[in-house]
Formats: structure tokens, sequence, C-alpha cells
């Protein structure tokens, strides 16, 4: 690999470890913020609220910026965005500046996903293209472990607001390697399909709200089908649709995006009632909670690393489905575990095995949502990617804690959000064995 593309894999991968130690660092830092900037429920909430409206309201807007513009321009406007915000977010002295700086955050995050995995389309082919697909892959829940330890000894030792600081030096060596290395992409001519633009972002705005925070559910709800139908009627009759609906067509990536979508439903959900099993029942402090989770973090990264050689031998589809099995025995194992489950006997190795599922799910569903895409597409199609991982994981959650709610003890809900989570992935194997073809070639 020659140096260039090893930086460029590095910009790539850097914007999605800092996007997603941002989701979970706050984390373990909200009841020290709470009580610095004397938040309430309500205001807390949005906190991260915030965040996740931004990311996923702009994400397809995201993905089609670079499409139309360059990845260079684009990524570099997503780290100034992130990297601004995060040092507002760090200075911030109440909840207004708090929460506009998280919503700058994650409007810089919604563009950062996608044309980060549209640079790695644009630059890796065939087998390397596998190999940068699977890294990239593996690297969300290693952000995301790494958050929560990061994050939690932060608000210890330092200070939340270091949380938000460690956001910056990172931005601005990923800005020095795009700037030096990014080649310009000059466009001649553009057309901006600012309608269906803006009905994607009402209406993936009402649906993220709807799930994650909302009083009146069905009003939203409401709302939000109201702008994506419509937004689906725009988009079949522009010349330059923000989200080409030829991108459907193709069975694979059709059913990439579906099953991807049920893979996210399932899997936010186990990691938040597991990290609440972990810290109610046995009593575990953030910091110790997310050391827990390196076990099932090693085991990700090392199911990526054997991803590219599996997916060679036997296709992506194959690898999907060892995925899958290792996931449906993970969410059968939690049905064992009570409340005097000793951690390395019983935990570590259903962590270990959640691992490994994960690390073979994730990379083959970001190669088949990406399969055979016409260059000018690129962007748009990792917006879907990304919109599905989003979008799925809120819908999980919700399912899952609002299931919970009709229960007592922690207990009771835990195992119900696993049998939940046991039916998406049960369901994921169904569309996976009817909407995937059995064999997609590794050259894309």
């Amino acid at each position: 690999m020659k140096n260039r593309k090893r930086i460029i894999l590095t910009i790539a991968l850097l914007s999605y470890f800092v996007t997603a130690i941002d989701s979970s660092i706050v984390i373990t830092g909200l009841e020290k913020m709470t009580e610095e900037l004397s938040l309430n429920q309500t205001t807390l909430s949005w906190v991260q609220n915030a965040y996740v409206l931004a990311f996923g309201g702009f994400i397809l807007l995201g993905g089609k910026l670079s499409d139309i513009f360059g990845r260079k321009h684009i990524i570099n406007m997503a780290l100034i965005l992130f990297g601004g915000a995060s040092a507002v977010a760090g200075a911030a002295e109440n909840a207004g500046i708090m929460i506009a700086a998280r919503f700058v955050q994650g409007a810089g995050a919604a563009i950062m996903a996608p044309t980060s995995l549209a640079l790695l389309m644009d630059t890796f082919e065939g087998k390397e293209r596998v190999k940068a697909v699977a890294w990239y892959s593996s690297i969300s829940g290693l952000g995301s472990s790494v958050g929560l330890v990061l994050g939690g000894l932060l608000a210890s030792y330092l200070s939340w607001r270091d949380g938000f600081y460690i956001n910056v030096p990172i931005t601005l060596f990923m800005l020095f390697l795009s700037l030096h290395v990014l080649k310009d992409t000059h466009v001649e001519h553009f057309h901006f399909d600012l309608l269906g633009t803006v009905l994607s972002i009402v209406g993936i705005f009402a649906l993220v709200y709807a799930i994650n925070g909302a009083e009146q559910k069905i009003i939203w709800f409401g709302i939000a089908l109201v702008f994506l139908i419509a937004f689906l009627v725009t988009e079949s009759g522009s010349s330059v649709p923000v989200m080409p609906l030829e991108l459907f067509l193709n069975r694979t990536r059709a059913g990439a995006y579906l099953v991807r979508t049920l893979y996210m439903c399932a899997m936010l959900g186990f990691w938040f009632f597991i990290s609440e099993y972990l810290q109610r029942v046995l009593g575990y402090s953030p910091i110790q909670t997310g050391l827990s989770f390196f076990p099932m973090t090693l085991s990700l990264f090392a199911a990526a690393l054997l991803v590219p050689h599996f997916a060679e031998k036997t296709g992506d589809k194959i690898v999907l489905w060892i995925g899958i099995f290792c996931l449906l025995l993970g969410f059968l194992w939690t049905l064992i575990v009570t409340e005097q489950s000793a951690y390395f006997d019983t935990i570590m190795p259903l962590l270990i095995l959640m691992g490994f599922g994960q690390g073979f799910c994730m990379s083959p569903l970001t190669n088949l949502g990406i399969y055979n895409i016409k260059a000018e597409h690129a962007g748009s199609a990792s917006g879907l990617v990304n919109v599905a991982h989003q979008v799925g994981g809120s819908i999980g959650l919700a399912i899952m804690v609002s299931a919970g709610t009709q229960l007592e003890g922690t207990m009771s809900q835990f195992h119900l959000a696993m049998v939940i989570g046991f039916c998406f992935i049960l369901t994921a194997a169904v569309f996976t064995l009817f909407l995937i073809p059995k064999a997609v070639p590794v050259k894309r």
C-alpha cells in the first residue's frame, strides 16, 4: 500500500473513530456536567438528543455534498465544524451553548462519516478495499469502548470538558493531512436538489426526534411520514436527487441496508442494557464498565482482521452468516445471565462472542451496502449506510426501553430487551437468506 493510500486510510479511520468516541464519551461525564452547568432533566436529554438529531437529519445531505463539491472540500468543512464545535462545547458555561455546540458537532459528524467512507471507495479497489472497509467497520466498536473508558477517566480525575477538548488536536491533525494529501476536485457544473434536501432533513429529523425525545410521539411520527413520502416522490422526479432511488434497485444493496438497520436495532440496545446491568446489578463504576467492554473490542477487532481473508475465499454473505450466528448465540447466552453471574465466567465470554459477531457482520454489511456503486453516487450510498446505522440503533433502543417500562426490576427489563434483540437478529437472518445473493465477488 502506497504512502498516500495509507494517509487517506488514516484520515478515514480517525474520522470514524472520533465520531464514535464522541457518541459515548459524554455518557460517563453526564453527572458532573449536570452539576456544573445546572442542567435539569430536559436540558440534560437535549445534550445527547441535539447530537443525535443533527447526525441523523443531515447525514443524507452529508453524503451528497461530497459527490457534488468533492471529498477534500467537504471533509475539511466537516472537520472544522466538528473540531470548532468540540472546543465550544468544552468551554460552555450554560445549557444553551452546550446544546447548540452539540448540534453543530452532530452536523459535522453527519458530513464526515459518509465522506470518509466515500474516500475509501475512491481510493481502494478489490482486496485492498475489503481490507480497508474491514478496518473502518471495526473502528466504531473500538471508538465507543475507548470513549466510555476515556470519559470515565476524564470525568473522575480531570474534567468532563477535556472529553470535548481532546477532539480538537485530532481534527487539526486530520485537517493537516487532508490539506496536504487529498486532491482537489474541480466541479464545472453542479445542480443541487434543494427541495429534496429540505424534505430529507425535516423527515429524518422528525423520525429521530419521535424515537428519541418527543412527548407527542404519534404527531412527530406523522410529520416524519408525510415529509419522507414527499421526499421519495420528489426524488423520483428529480434529475439530480440527493438520494438516487436507483441505489435501491440493486437487491444486494437494498438487502444490506435493511439487514444493517435490523442489526443496529439489536446492537445499540445490547450495549445500553449490558451497561445498565454492569452498573446497576454488578455495581460497577463508569470506568469499570468501560474497561469491561475491552474483551469485546479486542474480539471485534480480531474478527475485522480475519474478514478480508474469509471474504476472499467465501464471499461477504458467508462471512455475514458467521456474524449472525455468533450474535444469535450471544443473545441466547444473555438469558442465562443472573444477578449472581460472575464477570470472568459468564459476562466476559458473552462479550467476546458478541464482539466476534459484530466484527463479522459490520464489514460485509458495509461492503454490500456500497456494492457496484457508480463513482458519482459513492457519497450518497455511504450516506445510506450511515442512515441505516443511526436510525436502526435509535429505533431498536426505543422499542427495548419502551417494552422494559412495563416490567419492574433491572434483570426483567434486561432479559426482555435481549429477547427483542434476538428477534431483530433472527429477522435479519431471514432477510439475509432471501434478499442477499449467495455469492458477491470481492472485486468491487
